[in-house]
């Protein structure tokens, strides 16, 4: 799958994994996801934390690029950061797919676009979420 490629709206497109029937708006945010790590004996405490930036985004999720396959069905948490001057969102995402990114079919993935559930969680920001987004989208 190519960005692209992306399809909006259509949640039973074969080229998209993407099922968000929210309208989704195209954004420069970034995602920093924190991956528990599990992989050496020493650093089973250890946190794996990537910055990734967002494609789209919308009241129930967002789509985002990484350098790294993301495993999906995991439950992360995350810090979204929308706009400077504003206060991050702390959320928790599941990944709901993830798909290398291909510029050309013969050559190796430039990264992988993943498709976020934002999880309604105690702790986080959802609610406040929910309101970023509806007054995004008032102004768009």
């Amino acid at each position: 799958m190519a960005d692209k490629d992306y399809i909006f709206g259509l949640a039973n497109d074969a080229r998209s994994p993407d099922n968000r029937f929210d309208y989704r708006l195209c954004a420069q945010a970034k995602a920093v996801i924190h991956l528990e790590t599990a992989e050496s004996v020493q650093y089973t405490d250890r946190k794996q934390v990537l910055a990734c930036p967002v494609r789209d985004l919308s009241a129930s999720g967002l789509r985002l690029w990484s350098a790294y396959s993301l495993p999906v069905g995991a439950f992360v948490p995350a810090l979204i950061h929308l706009v400077d001057g504003q206060p991050d969102y702390h959320l928790t995402l599941e990944i709901v797919w993830c798909e290398p990114e291909l510029v050309e079919a013969s050559e190796p993935p430039t990264g992988y676009l993943a498709g976020c559930r934002v999880l309604e969680s105690g702790g986080t920001d959802a609610v406040e979420w929910l309101e970023a987004v509806a007054m995004a989208m008032l102004k768009a």
